[in-house]
Parts: structure tokens; C-alpha cells; sequence
């Protein structure tokens, strides 16, 4: 019984964490980090992408660099992170040059 509470409580705080979502630029504008939730990931596992793309000055994307699957917690704290070291959150979407 112990290990279903525990379960329980987990996704419970899951589903309580907002997944970090969108497109953060460099302060030298050299890359772009996409955070995407993985869809098919578990609710109570769930898993980000994320991708380094080389970006233009205006922070658009242009090459994929690499991609990565990670947890929640890990991209949360690399999220937070690029953001204390002058990350700028972008609200455009990928290019269709780079698509």
C-alpha cells in the first residue's frame, strides 16, 4: 500500500509543476533552446524536449543542433537557470526556413 500512496503523491505534484514551455534565446544570440512537453511521456513521468537550435540575431532558429528527452525536474531547474544567466524568453514559433 505504502508504494501506491507514494505513486499518488508523486503525480500529484507532477500535475502540480507547470512544464516549461517555448523558446528562450541566448544573450549573444548565438543559440535558441526549444522546451516542449513530451506528449507521449506519463503523467506521472512526464518528460521534456528540449533543442538547441543556432539562431539569427533576432533570435529565429535556423539549424538544429541537438535534441534531448528529459524529466520535468531537469528541465524546470535548466529552464530557471538560462533564464538567471540572461536568457530571453522569445514568443515566436520555428521558422519555415528552418523546418
Amino acid at each position: 500500500m505504502p508504494r501506491i500512496k507514494e505513486r499518488i503523491m508523486n503525480q500529484a505534484i507532477k500535475e502540480t509543476l507547470p512544464t516549461p514551455t517555448g523558446w528562450l534565446v541566448s544573450p549573444t544570440r548565438e543559440f535558441c533552446m526549444f522546451f516542449i512537453r513530451d506528449p507521449k511521456s506519463e503523467m506521472a513521468f512526464p518528460r521534456v524536449y528540449t533543442q538547441v537550435w543556432y539562431c539569427l540575431e533576432d533570435g529565429t532558429p535556423t539549424k538544429l543542433k541537438n535534441t534531448r528527452r528529459i524529466d520535468l525536474e531537469s528541465a524546470i531547474e535548466t529552464w530557471h537557470e538560462l533564464l538567471t544567466q540572461d536568457w530571453e524568453l522569445m514568443e515566436h514559433q520555428i521558422s519555415d526556413a528552418a523546418a
